[in-house]
Formats: structure tokens, sequence, C-alpha cells
């Protein structure tokens, strides 16, 4: 008879043996989204109206993304856990940073379009 193999459980396993693959997806995406806050805020735990504010999400979602969390991870108080690694932190910096580059590029623009729309409107009319 073959045996079972013997391989440790992923986030991924535990969150969909406890929820499903549906709401798994959903608790998953509440933890990396909680995850890049913390790194983007240096490090301090989030709270869910931060982790709603940064993403720009309905703070009602992000409630009930949370909600969606507690279910898949019973055991868990926040997704640190699973972003212990040092891996899993390198990779959350990243994304970190690189959605503080856009904000940054966003704000830039916004400050710059009302000097682009003074300049377009001082060329010629064509009339």
């Amino acid at each position: 008879m073959a045996r079972r193999s013997e391989r440790t459980p992923t986030w991924l396993d535990v969150a969909v043996h406890n929820v499903g693959i549906r709401r798994a997806a959903r608790a998953l995406s509440w933890a990396y989204s909680w995850a890049v806050v913390r790194e983007a805020l240096d490090g301090h735990e989030p709270t869910v109206e931060e982790v709603a504010e940064w993403w720009g999400m309905a703070r009602r979602t992000a409630f009930r993304d949370q909600s969606e969390f507690r279910e898949a991870f019973p055991s868990l108080d926040s997704p640190a856990a699973i972003y212990a690694s040092a891996e899993a932190r390198e990779a959350i910096g990243r994304h970190a940073e690189a959605g503080q580059k856009l904000e940054d590029w966003v704000k830039e623009r916004r400050a710059k379009r009302e000097t682009w729309s003074i300049s377009v409107a001082q060329l010629p009319a064509a009339l």
C-alpha cells in the first residue's frame, strides 16, 4: 500500500481545510493587504481602518475580509505569522515600496495637473 506524503501543510492548505477555497482566497488576500501595510508603516501592526485607507477599500469590506481571515486561521491573532519568514518579509517589503512609489507618482501628477492644463490652454486656439 502506498504511503501518504508527509509534507508540511501550506498556509493555503490550512485555510482551504478550514473555510474552503473561495473564502481561503479572501482570507489570504486580507493577510497580504495587512502585511503590505505593516511594511509601509515600518513594522507597526495596522488596524483594519489603516488597511482600508491604505488600499482605498471600503471600511466594511476590510472588516468582512478580516472576518474571513479569522475564520480561516482561528489560532492566529493577526497575519504576522504568515509573513514571519525573511523571504516573505522581503517580498512584502518590495510590494510596499512599489505601492509607495506609485502613490508618490500619483500625488506628483495631481500637483502638476493645473500647471499642465494652463500650459495647454495657452496654445493658439484653432477656431
